[in-house]
């Protein structure tokens, strides 16, 4: 068992848990613990082996037992047992956005509901609004939410089909049968929103793959499909399809499983005008099959300039006469949009800083929540002087990393800036959000963002729609208007890399960049792990076909430590000049 999937098992855990006990801490001390075995930079099983899974910071004793039951044995006692209280379906409940677990205990215990027809006859027959914590409002959202929920039961994460699909990559590649496995399908193009995983799987004996895919168990309720296809469902959740094919036709393979429907038609009518044919998952040139081990080598037989895979949504960008350099990870240098246990992370500013400087950051900046978002421990102007302190302590710990002070400051329902301008003039950038308010019409939305571009201290506009992917739609903007201001008024639009957000759109990024907004991609980061959600916002970026000159903290840190001072200083002279 890989850490992912006992990391999924502690969520299951913390998630029954939440359901029936009122304690949040216990709820809290798995989730925390599944975040810290999916950092592990060693194999789980070696940790229970050597015995040093006890010893690993928020595991413990308590759960330690539990994992290394997981890893050993295959499955928990603990969580049979949990699981034996409840209904199989009852977590597709929280597919409806007005649900949270704890309300879903509630009307499992208050009313036996644990399905999603079962919640809709209840809520028509008007007796979930009786509910303690409910009432009519609460009924209404749940009633519009249940056919979005029903929607969504055959969609996931990116994240997860990702995991899902380089967990059973890494497990296929272990099989000797198998030359290699490569993902590919919507994960591999980085959808925000996927609905399978595909893998090529090369393989010179299909017969012994097949049989030891099998014997292995790597899919639930496995499916054969003649000699080159294998269909089954990952974690008995998404659905799995391993495409085999010979190590000789690997790079046709992943052309044909890689690209939209859209995009694989438009690539074989452009190659068929020299003579050559995409026949099943093979490459032919006038009736004679042609190797294709790679795609590169591929393309470039074919006489195409390479797309990569982010792009190959539509069949336009085959009109590219070259290649295009998408921004990667290594050509970040910093981040910010780094929160601390000053507000609502889960790490201090030590430790978040030390672990900035670990992933090779040149900068971070630090941008804890502001007061008004009370629910999130905002930063009070009285406590910026300790938070101050706390990072100028720091700085020379984490030297030669700069590190900016900051804030995220909250977008207030008039358009204003949380702290105002008495206090902003402290910070080194404000990243600017909406976390509040979020059902107004669009163009009062429109009108209360478009005040906020217009602060001088805004630096980046965060949460362009407050999106939660699978959960919540997001505002309504006039996205052009805002870009328009945007640029008028020099404020960078974030790429925000969390993989419950991934927001700006990719679809929209290319109506900013042709504005001239710059996007800069931050992991809105409430821990050390979260660190990582730089790379989904690279992702994102890729996505969107984005460039590192798109992107602000691709620049080096003395030009972008020039580029803050010399924005705040013209802020507080604009400001200075219309007090007189």
């Amino acid at each position: 068992m890989d850490k992912w999937t006992v990391a999924r098992a502690l969520r299951e855990i913390a998630s029954y848990i939440e359901l029936s006990e009122p304690n949040p801490f216990k709820a809290r001390a798995f989730e925390s613990a599944a975040r810290r075995i999916e950092s592990l930079d060693r194999s789980v099983d070696d940790l229970v082996a050597t015995g040093g899974l006890h010893s690993t910071p928020g595991i413990g004793r308590s759960i330690g037992p539990i994992v290394a039951d997981l890893v050993t044995k295959g499955h928990s006692a603990y969580l049979d047992e949990l699981r034996s209280r409840y209904p199989p379906g009852i977590f597709e409940l929280l597919r409806v956005p007005a649900l949270g677990l704890k309300k879903i205990g509630v009307l499992y215990s208050e009313l036996g509901i644990a399905s999603l027809d079962e919640l809709e006859a209840a809520a028509q027959a008007g007796r979930v609004a009786g509910l303690a914590g409910f009432g009519a409002k609460t009924q209404k959202k749940i009633l519009d939410g249940i056919a979005t929920a029903r929607r969504r039961s055959s969609q996931f994460l990116l994240s997860f089909g990702l995991e899902v699909g380089e967990s059973l990559r890494g497990r296929l590649a272990q099989i000797d049968a198998i030359e290699d496995a490569i993902v590919s399908g919507s994960v591999r193009r980085r959808l925000e929103i996927v609905d399978s995983v595909d893998i090529v799987v090369a393989t010179g004996d299909s017969v012994r793959a097949i049989a030891e895919v099998e014997k292995r168990g790597l899919l639930d309720r496995l499916e054969q499909d003649g000699w080159t296809m294998l269909r089954g469902f990952g974690r008995d959740e998404i659905p799995v399809s391993l495409h085999l094919t010979a190590p000789a036709d690997c790079g046709a393979a992943l052309v044909v499983t890689t690209g939209s429907a859209d995009f694989v038609e438009a690539f074989a009518s452009t190659i068929a005008k020299n003579g050559f044919e995409l026949r099943h998952r093979e490459l032919f040139h006038n009736g004679r099959h042609i190797r294709s081990e790679n795609e590169s080598a591929l393309f470039e037989r074919v006489a195409v300039p390479f797309v990569d895979p982010e792009l190959r949504e539509s069949g336009d960008v085959l009109r590219r006469k070259k290649r295009v350099r998408l921004v990667e990870p290594a050509d970040l240098k910093g981040t910010f949009h780094v929160h601390t246990t000053f507000s609502d992370g889960r790490n201090s500013v030590a430790e978040m800083l030390s672990a900035a400087r670990d992933r090779g950051f040149d900068y971070v900046g630090i941008s804890d929540h502001s007061p008004n978002a009370f629910y999130a421990n905002g930063v009070t102007v009285d406590d910026l002087t300790g938070q101050h302190a706390e990072i100028d302590a720091q700085r020379a710990l984490v030297a030669p990393m700069r590190v900016f002070r900051g804030t995220e400051a909250d977008i207030l329902d008039d358009g204003t800036i949380d702290y105002g301008h008495a206090t902003l003039p402290r910070f080194d950038f404000v990243v600017a959000s909406i976390h509040s308010r979020f059902a107004m019409d669009r163009e009062a939305m429109t009108a209360r963002m478009l005040r906020a571009l217009d602060d001088p201290f805004v630096t980046i506009l965060g949460h362009l729609t407050g999106r939660l992917l699978l959960g919540r739609t997001g505002y309504a903007i006039d996205f052009d208007r805002v870009f328009d201001r945007a640029a008028e008024r020099g404020v960078m639009i974030e790429i925000n890399g969390n993989p419950h957000r991934l927001e700006l759109d990719w679809r929209l990024a290319g109506r900013a960049i042709d504005r001239g907004v710059l996007l800069c991609i931050n992991p809105d980061a409430h821990s050390i792990a979260e660190l990582s959600h730089v790379i989904s916002g690279v992702w994102l970026a890729r996505k969107a076909g984005l460039s590192a000159k798109h992107i602000f903290n691709t620049r080096p840190v003395d030009e972008v430590a020039d580029y803050l001072e010399k924005r705040r200083q013209k802020a507080m002279e604009r400001v200075l000049s219309a007090e007189c």
